[in-house]
């Protein structure tokens, strides 16, 4: 790696966010792609294990974050739903001036007020998932048999 450039660790997961279940190899040419077209050196990306609530992995990233100077993943929901947890592993990364990426939402985390921004679009999101469902309630029990 060349003086000044960003070497970029990718994270990728076999399992179901944001509704959709996307193929590790697809990932990782979506973090790939990320990376070429910013000029970032994409070193290689690390698989999240299959086990629902789990992030031995991502901790795994987040403790060698002295070793890269950014993260990418294809989403914020990816990151663990419990907000505290969620803090703590960014916050963990501003710290030591990792920077975290998020594709999909086209993120930079970079500092408590990025993560802050995070925490608030995840919450926002977990209201919209609750309507949703209110929404579907609402129409099986006013719909006729």
């Amino acid at each position: 790696m060349l003086r000044g450039q960003i070497n970029v660790k990718g994270y990728a997961t076999p399992r179901q966010f944001s509704g959709f279940q996307i193929p590790i190899p697809l990932q990782s040419a979506a973090i790939r792609r990320y990376c070429d077209e910013r000029g970032l050196v994409f070193n290689h990306h690390v698989v999240e294990n299959v086990f629902p609530g789990t992030f031995l992995v991502l901790e795994r990233i987040v403790a060698e974050a002295h070793l890269f100077q950014a993260m990418a993943m294809c989403s914020i929901s990816m990151l663990p739903n419990d907000s505290a947890r969620r803090t703590n592993l960014l916050d963990r990364c501003v710290n030591v001036g990792m920077t975290v990426h998020f594709l999909f939402e086209s993120l930079i985390v970079s500092s408590r007020e990025d993560i802050a921004v995070v925490n608030e679009l995840l919450s926002l999101t977990g209201l919209l998932k609750d309507d949703l469902n209110r929404v579907r309630l609402m129409r099986d029990f006013l719909t006729p048999e």
